[in-house]
C-alpha cells in the first residue's frame, strides 16, 4: 500500500510539473480593432497574455495631483468600441472564459527611469496602475522595461508594486500577478536577483534581438541557440522555475549585406523588422535556406544571395522548446501574437499561427498529456 501510494504521488507530482509549465504570449492592443477578431483568438493555447494597452500619458501627467491622474487615466479612460462595445474590456471576457489570464503591459520607454526614479511620481505612477487593472479586471500587471534600467531602482520599483497589488488582491480575494520583461544580457547579484524574485511571479527574458538588429552594425542571427545557452548563465541566481524563455516570430532582412559584414553607422541603413508572415512570400520567389548548425537556426538569401533574412522556422523553434523544456525554464513567451498568424475566413474558426502552432502542439503531445 505504502509503495502504491509512493507512485501515485510520484505521478501526480509529475502532473503538476507539467501543468506548471506556461505558453504565454505578448499583444499589441491598437492592432484589434472589432469584436469578431477578438472571438477568433484561440485563448486556450496560452495560459497568459501580455497585453500592451495601457493608457496613454504625457509627461506633466504625474505632475499634477492624483485626483487629477486618476480621472484622466482611468476613470475617463475608454478602449476603442466596435458598435458601442470596448474592444480590450471583451478580450479580457473572452480570455476569462477559456481560463486565460490577462496581464496589462506597461512599456518602459526611456522617460520610464524618470518616472520612476521620483518617489512621488513613483507613487503616483502605482497608484494609477492598480486602479486602472481593477476598473478592466486585468489579471495583473506586466512591466516591459527596455531602456535605461538601473537593476536596484527596476527591483525596487517591482517590489513596491507587489506590496500594491497583493492588497488589491486582499480585497478582490484572488491572487494578481506580477511579471517583467528584461534583456537577456542584465546581470544580477544573488541579492538583487532574491529581492526581484520575491517581487515577481516570473521573468520573461528577452531571447532575441541578439544578432544586431537595426541598431547594432554586424547583421547575425536574431535567435542563436548557441548564444541563448550562453547568456543565459547570467541568470545563474535565479531558479528556472522563475525564468520564460522569449520566442520571436519575427526576424530582420537585410539589403546588400551578408551575415557577419561590420558596416559603419547603423543596420537601419540596411535593414528592418520583417515577420514571420513577411518572409513567406518570398520562399515562392526562390529565397533559399541554410541551416546554421552551430547557431540551430537558419538564415534564408535572396537567389542572387545580395540580400538575407535572420529567422526561425517550424524546425529550429521545435528545436527550441525541446530545449527550453529539457532545462525545466517556467515556461516561454511570444514576441508577438501577429507575426506568424493565419486569420480565419469563416467567422466561427480560429487564428491558427505557423510557428506559435508548433510550439502548442509539442507542449500538448509530450508536457501537458
Amino acid at each position: 500500500m505504502k509503495k502504491l501510494l509512493f507512485t501515485v504521488a510520484i505521478l501526480w507530482s509529475c502532473v503538476l510539473c507539467a501543468q506548471d509549465f506556461i505558453h504565454t504570449t505578448y499583444l499589441v492592443g491598437n492592432s484589434l480593432k472589432n469584436a469578431e477578431q477578438i472571438r477568433q483568438i484561440d485563448y486556450q493555447k496560452f495560459q497568459y497574455i501580455y497585453l500592451m494597452a495601457a493608457p496613454k500619458w504625457a509627461h506633466e501627467d504625474f505632475t499634477q495631483p492624483q485626483k487629477d491622474i486618476i480621472q484622466k487615466l482611468v476613470t475617463n479612460h475608454q478602449y476603442l468600441k466596435d458598435k458601442d462595445i470596448e474592444v480590450i474590456p471583451l478580450l479580457i471576457e473572452e480570455a476569462h472564459k477559456n481560463g486565460t489570464k490577462v496581464l496589462l503591459s506597461f512599456p518602459g520607454k526611456e522617460e520610464f527611469t524618470q518616472r520612476v526614479s521620483s518617489i512621488e511620481q513613483q507613487h503616483k505612477l502605482i497608484d494609477m496602475m492598480i486602479r486602472f487593472i481593477d476598473k478592466y479586471d486585468y489579471d495583473g500587471i506586466e512591466i516591459d522595461w527596455e531602456g535605461d534600467l538601473p537593476l536596484s531602482l527596476h527591483t525596487n520599483f517591482l517590489s513596491n508594486i507587489r506590496f500594491k497589488l497583493d492588497s488589491l488582491g486582499k480585497t478582490n480575494n484572488k491572487h494578481l500577478y506580477l511579471t517583467t520583461a528584461l534583456h537577456s544580457w542584465q546581470i544580477y547579484n544573488k541579492n538583487l536577483a532574491d529581492k526581484l524574485s520575491s517581487s515577481v511571479d516570473w521573468i520573461n527574458i528577452m531571447t532575441y534581438d541578439m544578432g544586431g538588429g537595426i541598431w547594432g552594425n554586424v547583421p547575425k542571427h536574431n535567435t542563436p541557440l548557441d548564444q541563448i545557452e550562453k547568456v543565459l548563465k547570467f541568470w545563474k541566481f535565479f531558479d528556472h522555475d522563475k525564468l520564460c524563455i522569449g520566442l520571436a516570430n519575427y526576424g530582420f532582412i537585410y539589403k546588400g549585406l551578408a551575415p557577419g559584414t561590420k558596416i559603419e553607422g547603423k543596420l537601419k541603413e540596411y535593414g528592418k523588422y520583417f515577420s514571420y508572415n513577411d518572409m513567406l512570400p518570398l520562399l515562392k520567389e526562390g529565397w533559399t535556406e541554410e541551416y546554421d548548425s552551430k547557431a540551430k537556426v537558419s538564415y534564408y538569401f535572396s537567389p542572387d544571395k545580395s540580400d538575407f533574412i535572420t529567422m526561425e522556422n517550424p524546425k529550429t523553434i521545435l528545436t527550441k522548446i525541446q530545449w527550453i523544456t529539457k532545462e525545466k525554464y517556467k515556461g516561454v513567451f511570444w514576441w508577438e501574437f501577429s507575426y506568424d498568424a493565419i486569420y480565419p475566413t469563416s467567422k466561427t474558426d480560429k487564428v491558427k499561427h505557423h510557428l506559435i502552432d508548433v510550439v502548442s502542439q509539442y507542449l500538448n503531445e509530450t508536457v501537458y498529456k
